[in-house]
């Protein structure tokens, strides 16, 4: 494995790079979800209150580097805790919640208990693998 391109497809790792202040990007994530920033212009207040009110810990970070264009094609990416990247794009998604619920692995669990709950088919009494 001589090459090797980050890339911002969610489940890839967050693409590294290093900020204007001379940090590391990985050092400026910190320990919970952060939600990147490539442009401050971007309203991103429902998707905050979202994290909120499911009280998921998630920071912000506007990003000031020089190579933030060419790595980060989207204005917003959110990144796990584990450095992974959980979402991206370039205005937060119309349902806040549900991407806060589906990073958290809410909507996972939901699906899986639902599933139990119901039967996902019903044999035929004449079916021939009722005999």
């Amino acid at each position: 494995m001589a090459d090797f391109t980050q890339s911002t497809v969610p489940g890839c790792r967050t693409p590294h790079l290093w900020l204007r202040d001379g940090r590391s990007l990985y050092d400026a994530l910190g320990p919970d979800f952060t939600l990147l920033r490539l442009d401050p212009a971007v309203e991103i207040d429902g998707l905050v209150a979202a994290a909120a009110r499911r009280g998921v810990p998630m920071a912000v970070l506007d990003v000031d580097a020089d190579d933030a264009a060419k790595l980060y094609p989207g204005k917003l990416l959110l990144s796990r805790p584990d450095r992974h990247v959980a979402w991206r794009g370039d205005r937060p998604p119309d349902d806040p919640l549900a991407l806060i619920d589906r990073a958290r692995g809410a909507l996972a669990g939901e699906a899986v208990l639902q599933g139990a709950q119901t039967p996902t088919f019903a044999l035929d009494p004449s079916s021939q693998l009722n005999r």
